[in-house]
Parts: structure tokens; C-alpha cells; sequence
């Protein structure tokens, strides 16, 4: 039977997994607000309706809004961490913690990188709150890991690559979703780096390749050909089949 002490560390170890739960599901309300608001700021393009507009601008709060929620949840965690360790108080895991599933078994590594790669189960598990993580491993065979979002070394490319393709309807300063998603900022790596054929893995499918996002606009799977230079070619392992998904760079018409 555990002690007390221990049985505090489990609560506590119990308290912070819940808050770091919703600090992920945050930030994916985060992402979504600010996609919405992309979407909803082009069909507004030329309205009138002051409440229109008005509503329009109180949503484009929102994501900010739901940043400073995130932080002060965050908060909170650090403090039941500083309070554990404060009081030697040990860092027992969650009584009903159970093993997260595997994700689906795939290939892991392209033709030419090294045997030892690192298994896809080492990726974390989806679904994964907020952020899509991944790994792509050079030909030197080191694994560079990838992970979604604004911050990204070649964000600011993709954004580039998506308002040159049009997305953004002639505003080159718009910041369009698809420019955070890890597929297509491995896009303007390539580009960069002049690497014509390359294999990326994911921890969830393909923007655009399921039931619930299939009608969106302008997703990855919709994208990723037209972003890529012609013959240029790029497999994404998202659990979806042992192959992955191939996409090859088309001519895009004038």
C-alpha cells in the first residue's frame, strides 16, 4: 500500500497530466481560431455590415485570448512541479496511467539511411494535441526532427510559396494556414536546399486525407504537388500504408 507521501506524488502527477492535456488541446483551439479566422477574413473580403465586421474582429481575439488561458495553465503546472520537488515530495506516475498506444507500423527510414534510424513508435503518439511532430533523416544519416507552426525555421518560405500560388488572393502579407503544417515547410526545405527526392515521416495523416478535413481548402494532400518543382518528388509516412504517400511536383499553369 503506497505511503501517504506517495500517494500525493501520484496526485500530483495525476493533477499535472490532466493540466498538460489541456494545454495541448489549447493549442490546437489556438491553431484552429487562427485558421477560422484566415477563412472567415477571405469570405469577408469587401464587406460592409458594420456587425459583420465587428464580429469578425472580436473572433480575431480569440486566439490570443485563448494564448494567455494557455500560459496561466502552464503556470499552475510549474507551480505543483516547484511545490513536488520543494517538499522532496516523489514524482509518482498517475495511478490509471496506462501505456500510450503504438502508432501505426510503417518503414521508418528512405533507401540509403542508416539501420539504425529510430523506430516510428519513438514519434509521438497521435492524436497529439496542437502541433504535428515528424523526423526526416538527411543523407548523412542524421534525424532531423520536424514539428508544425509558426516558429518553424522555414515558415516564412512556405508563406511565401502559398501567397505566390495564390492562396492568400492577392494579400502577400496574409498568413495562410497551410504555411504552419510540417508537409509543406519541408517543401521549402527542399527548395533551399536543392534536395530533389525526399522522404519525411508524421505522427497523423496527411492534412486533407480524412473524413473530417477532406472538404477543407487548401489542404497539404491538395498542395503539396503544386508547391513542389516539377519532378521534384516527396514520400510523407503518416501511418496511412507501409509506403506512405508519394507526392510529385507538377508543372502548375500560368
Amino acid at each position: 500500500m503506497a505511503s501517504a507521501v506517495e500517494q500525493l506524488g501520484q496526485a500530483i502527477a495525476t493533477a499535472v497530466s490532466k493540466i498538460k492535456a489541456a494545454a495541448g488541446a489549447l493549442t490546437e483551439a489556438i491553431e484552429r481560431c487562427e485558421e477560422g479566422n484566415e477563412h472567415l477574413a477571405t469570405a469577408l473580403q469587401g464587406a460592409a455590415d458594420d456587425e459583420v465586421l465587428a464580429a469578425a474582429q472580436a473572433q480575431q481575439a480569440v486566439p490570443q485570448e485563448l494564448a494567455t488561458v494557455r500560459q496561466q495553465v502552464q503556470a499552475i503546472e510549474a507551480q505543483l512541479d516547484a511545490y513536488r520537488e520543494r517538499n522532496g515530495i516523489p514524482s509518482g506516475a498517475p495511478p490509471s496511467a496506462t501505456a500510450a498506444p503504438a502508432s501505426p507500423a510503417t518503414s521508418s527510414a528512405a533507401s540509403g539511411s542508416a539501420p539504425s534510424a529510430p523506430a516510428r513508435s519513438d514519434l509521438p503518439c497521435p492524436p497529439q494535441p496542437g502541433k504535428t511532430h515528424g523526423r526526416w533523416i538527411n543523407s548523412d544519416g542524421d534525424t532531423v526532427k520536424l514539428e508544425s507552426g509558426k516558429g518553424g525555421e522555414y515558415y516564412e518560405a512556405t508563406r511565401q510559396l502559398a501567397v505566390e500560388h495564390g492562396l492568400t488572393r492577392g494579400h502577400v502579407n496574409a498568413e495562410p494556414a497551410i504555411a504552419r503544417h510540417v508537409e509543406t515547410q519541408f517543401v521549402a526545405r527542399m527548395i533551399d536546399q536543392n534536395i530533389t527526392e525526399a522522404e519525411i515521416e508524421i505522427n497523423r495523416p496527411v492534412c486533407g486525407t480524412t473524413p473530417k478535413d477532406q472538404q477543407w481548402p487548401n489542404t497539404c494532400d491538395q498542395w503539396l504537388s503544386r508547391f513542389l518543382p516539377e519532378g521534384w518528388k516527396l514520400t510523407v509516412k503518416d501511418g496511412s500504408s507501409p509506403d506512405g504517400r508519394r507526392y510529385v511536383g507538377r508543372k502548375v499553369k500560368e
